[in-house]
């Protein structure tokens, strides 16, 4: 360092402003010496580039799991929760990691939901190019199968001897009686309530083995009804509902047992708003004995003769199922039960059993002014169709605060669009915009929807 400031010194002149040739050589053979004798104290700037950097990480990280000399095993999971973005670029993350020794990744994710994501970000892929991209990248697919009769109903029985207290030791030997006898299901019939809850002492048994012939009766219902599908997360929120509803219940004096409240809410949310508001209208109209749940349960009816309100038909199969559900309500007056489920109910889009993407939806489909939306169309996609009914129920509880229709609001068209993606949906849009006052922008949106239909 003194022989480079002294360099410097000479290069400003010195101290009379001349510089001396004698000077300036010694100076640079001085610095000369000081560099031999600090050879190597500063090192060389290293030049990277990704690629090296890659193969010195994957090195490391080789040598590291070596010693370590365990597999490491990274689960991701909700993927396809993240934006199409982050979803992409997390998975391009991973590709660092792929064919490492003693690595593995598990990745959960709704596949049609990825694929989409890829031309989000590789811009411009085709359909071939998304569905390489992940033939590339997962090696080794697993499909799992969507929750039947058997799985739900041991689902379901598990939360019911989670919420009834249980031990932890009982809730165990129940859920791995549940396991083995699905996983046999396929050579041996299910294993019964009472095997379920034998040689177990377990506090209120009678209280138990009450729950689980409900959740018996109830799991046919859930698997195969289209607006839920068997989704466990559908069927946990409905079992939510029922507890808030009950705890409402008590405190309000209200004698209502768990077995008409679940009744109520499957009605709810398998039929949507609009059968649910006419179902509340007939209890008050009939003072709480509705005719038509009297012939429904009536055995020496046929269902066929039976005159149902309009907005009960989007689904008659369910109809006839829900109606043999217990309890039976042709001698139960249902008001309080019916003042209980409207209390229960959010007011506005927000259905008390929608999920957080189908109120997005609905929020990104009040916004659609135009008729045709391809974000919007994506975002249909990408949402569950077990949530399609409540996403157009949310959509017309909007609608009902519009006051003025001469003007096409804004979201009518997002409505349609939904309409075309499910039966059930269009007719349900399809009623309520038949007893709207006749418009003429509303003439061609009917018969679109009566064409669909």
């Amino acid at each position: 360092m003194g022989g480079i400031q002294k360099i410097m010194g000479l290069f400003s002149g010195g101290d009379d402003g001349e510089l001396d040739v004698d000077d300036v050589k010694g100076a640079v053979d001085g610095a000369k010496d000081v560099a031999k004798k600090n050879k190597g104290l500063i090192k060389d700037k290293k030049s990277f580039s990704p690629p090296k950097e890659i193969k010195e990480f994957r090195k490391a990280y080789s040598d590291l799991l070596k010693e370590f000399d365990k597999p490491l095993i990274v689960y991701v999971d909700n993927l396809d929760r993240c934006s199409p973005f982050n979803a992409i670029s997390t998975l391009e993350a991973i590709r660092l990691f792929l064919f490492l020794p003693n690595t593995a990744f598990v990745i959960a994710a709704d596949e049609d939901m990825i694929r989409l994501a890829v031309p989000e970000y590789h811009k411009g892929a085709s359909q071939r190019h998304q569905t390489d991209y992940l033939d590339k990248l997962i090696q080794i697919p697993v499909h799992v199968p969507r929750p039947g009769v058997l799985e739900i109903r041991a689902y379901l029985m598990m939360l019911t001897a989670q919420d009834h207290g249980v031990t932890d030791a009982q809730l165990e030997a129940i859920r791995c009686a549940l396991e083995e006898s699905l996983r046999l299901s396929w050579k041996q019939p299910q294993i019964t309530v009472d095997e379920l809850l034998q040689d177990h002492d377990i506090e209120k048994h009678s209280g138990l083995r009450s729950k689980f012939v409900v959740a018996e009766q109830l799991a046919p219902l859930l698997a195969e009804s289209t607006n839920i599908n068997g989704n466990p997360r559908i069927v946990k929120r409905l079992l939510n509902q029922v507890k808030m509803r009950k705890k409402t219940a008590h405190r309000r004096g209200m004698q209502l047992d768990e077995k008409t409240i679940t009744k109520l809410v499957i009605f709810e949310r398998c039929l949507g708003t609009q059968a649910t508001n006419k179902l509340y209208e007939l209890i008050d109209k009939e003072n709480g004995y509705p005719k038509v749940l009297a012939d429904l349960e009536n055995s020496e009816v046929e269902f066929d003769e039976i005159k149902l309100p309009e907005e009960w038909k989007l689904d008659l199969a369910f109809i006839d199922k829900w109606s043999k559900l217990p309890p039976m309500f042709t001698e139960m007056d249902l008001t309080p039960a019916a003042y209980l489920s409207r209390e229960s109910i959010p007011m506005g889009a927000v259905n008390a059993v929608m999920s957080g993407a189908a109120q997005k939806l609905v929020e990104e489909l009040m916004k659609q002014k135009v008729r045709v939306s391809g974000v919007n169309s994506t975002a249909i996609t990408t949402t569950p169709k077990e949530e399609y009914m409540s996403v157009m129920d949310g959509l017309i509880e909007n609608f009902k605060l519009i006051g003025d229709w001469t003007e096409k609001p804004t979201g009518i068209y997002g409505a349609v669009l939904l309409a075309k993606q499910d039966d059930k949906c269009c007719l349900s849009l399809l009623t309520f915009l038949k007893s709207l006052p006749r418009q003429r922008w509303l003439n061609p949106i009917l018969k679109e929807l009566e064409g669909i239909k």
